[in-house]
């Protein structure tokens, strides 16, 4: 069977001691077995909508077995009261999650929280309104920790980038790079270091990153719906996201090829069904189920995708496979890189059926997942 070897970041053949749930040639060039994917950048909502149970079923479904949840939940994950109640919701799953902290919130020292050490992947500006004072004050509060940077200038308005003839385009092109310019800039004048900036969707943002990259430790996401789509395919509310997709998308694939952009994340934000106005409509697309194939379709490599999913990620993070408590083979997803099928939302197992891709047609699909040396998850079905 080919196997994705993280060691390498290549692809070889070899034995793998696993027996699959029906008879198949495990020697087909469409198979591949790699250790489950990281995202570090996913959503649960609680409060009768995407909870932990949801939201595993959904994440194995595509294939991942790591995920790095926003502190912008219902309510955000600011205090240790908010923390330990997560924690618990989400212990015991098929899935390893960790939390990021509200930058904004009443934890000031990460170091602190030594009950949580396997739970706590850094603080984070993800879903939280802020200002350049609300900055200052966090970072003067706080002790030094991988930040996530959801850049924005929460200041100006707008739902879409100018140059988009969508409702309410009047957010300003150069918005995300001031943004990134300014969090990282503010955090370092405080002794802040590590900074993941989230979906990056912009060229300037990519040259703001290249130009700190001389100062700190700057690494960055892009995600599925920002190297898929341009501004003038937007038709339906459920591609109405945050930040906008601008006119950059094949900048933003190309820098992922030059290794600018080293991981894929998800962004999964599952909602209950939007409004047909795109103003009234939330932010947010459901799709953890569906991105590697989004990624797969764009790049068509499946090597990049692959590294970009977990070697890149887990270094983010400062973490090994194991220290995660996963273990390959024992804990893989088994790709079909040939098969191809169309998205249809209605039938995830996320409880957010709004998908961006519903209708496409994409390539590669997650045909098996193992834990903990057994199958859990097989052809669309779990079986347990």
């Amino acid at each position: 069977m080919r196997i994705f070897d993280m060691s390498t970041g290549r692809i070889k053949r070899g034995q793998v001691p696993v027996d699959l749930p029906e008879k198949i040639d495990q020697d087909l060039d469409s198979l591949l077995l790699s250790p489950l994917f990281v995202d570090l950048h996913t959503h649960v909502r609680l409060n009768d909508q995407e909870d932990y149970d949801t939201l595993s079923h959904a994440a194995l479904a595509g294939g991942f077995g790591v995920c790095v949840i926003q502190p912008n939940t219902r309510p955000p994950i600011e205090n240790l009261d908010v923390l330990k109640n997560h924690v618990e919701l989400s212990k015991d799953k098929d899935v390893h999650f960790l939390h990021t902290i509200s930058l904004f919130g009443e934890i000031n020292d990460l170091n602190e929280l030594e009950d949580y050490t396997n739970n706590i992947a850094g603080f984070s500006t993800d879903g939280i309104r802020y200002t350049s004072p609300d900055l200052i004050k966090a970072f003067s509060e706080k002790k030094s920790a991988l930040v996530f940077d959801h850049s924005q200038l929460h200041e100006v308005p707008g739902d879409f980038y100018i140059d988009s003839k969508l409702p309410n385009a009047v957010r300003t092109y150069s918005n995300e790079a001031i943004a990134i310019f300014r969090t990282v800039l503010t955090g370092l004048e405080f002794g802040f270091n590590r900074f993941h900036i989230q979906h990056v969707s912009t060229s300037q943002s990519l040259e703001t990153i290249e130009y700190l990259r001389k100062k700190a430790k700057v690494t960055c996401e892009v995600t599925p719906h920002h190297v898929f789509f341009r501004p003038e395919e937007i038709n339906n509310p459920n591609q109405k996201i945050n930040p906008p997709i601008s006119k950059d998308r094949d900048i933003l694939v190309n820098a992922v090829r030059k290794g600018i952009i080293t991981c894929f994340a998800t962004d999964h934000a599952p909602h209950p069904e939007k409004p047909a106005d795109f103003e009234r409509a939330p932010y947010g697309s459901s799709h953890i189920e569906v991105a590697f194939s989004v990624y797969l379709k764009v790049f068509e490599d499946i090597e990049l995708v692959l590294k970009n999913l977990t070697i890149n990620p887990l270094s983010v993070l400062g973490k090994s496979y194991e220290e995660l408590g996963l273990k390959f083979p024992n804990d893989a997803v088994l790709i079909d890189e040939k098969a191809e099928y169309t998205v249809e939302s209605n039938k995830f197992f996320s409880k957010g059926k709004n998908c961006a891709f519903n209708g496409y047609r994409l390539k590669g699909k997650v045909l098996g997942i193992r834990r903990n040396g057994r199958w859990v998850f097989w052809n669309g079905e779990f079986l347990r």
